[in-house]
């Protein structure tokens, strides 16, 4: 999956060069909200967590009503585990550098959908309960996530964005040497406020 998702990234970068239009850089800042499906472990049930993230994204206009994007976002991942009495009995952290590589349509001239692959590349993982110290876990998982992303996006005429996207892991990112039946998938949502200028 790598392979394919570096494939992608490649045919984006000559694509780009051979027929881009117009040239944007950006900068966007935002929420993620986060959970966990997980399978083969025992525990409380899993809600959604959420922290900041943010990142650069660089566009390029490919005709009139399509463009390709490529984004570098810090994204803090897990989820939250859910004690019997409904409040929060502890937390996976995972913070991740996300690569998404994403083709743009734009319905109308300032609303866009958008829609591909992302790579996240762990950095660091993190478990905390309420009642004890934070413990590393970042050897129980894989270095790379693998996701589909897609999402809309409106972009004002002074050059600020916002726009929501979901995120759906497609890979377990339990390191199976460790962990052979356990399965842990990540699944998200964004919200992101940036702005964007012309190159």
């Amino acid at each position: 999956m790598k392979k394919h998702f570096l494939s992608v990234a490649m045919a984006f970068f000559a694509i780009t060069s051979v027929t881009a239009q117009d040239l944007e850089l950006g900068i966007s800042a935002g929420v993620d909200a986060a959970r966990l499906t997980i399978a083969g472990a025992t525990g409380g049930p899993l809600k959604f967590k959420s922290d900041l993230a943010g990142g650069i994204n660089f566009e390029a206009g490919i005709s009139k009503d399509f463009a390709v994007q490529i984004e570098a976002i810090y994204s803090r991942q897990g989820t939250a585990i859910i004690a019997a009495d409904g409040s929060t009995a502890g937390t996976y952290n995972m913070d991740y550098l996300a690569i998404p590589v994403v083709v743009k349509f734009y319905g109308a001239q300032r609303f866009n959908f958008f829609a591909g692959p992302q790579l996240g590349i762990l950095l660091s993982g993190k478990a905390k309960t309420s009642t004890g110290p934070e413990e590393d876990i970042k050897e129980q998982f894989i270095s790379t996530s693998f996701y589909a992303m897609f999402g809309t996006e409106y972009k004002f005429a002074n050059g600020l964005f916002v726009n929501a996207r979901y995120n759906l892991g497609l890979n377990n990112v339990v390191d199976k040497d460790m962990n052979p039946d356990q399965d842990f998938r990540h699944r998200y949502f964004s919200f992101r406020l940036g702005y964007a200028f012309k190159l």
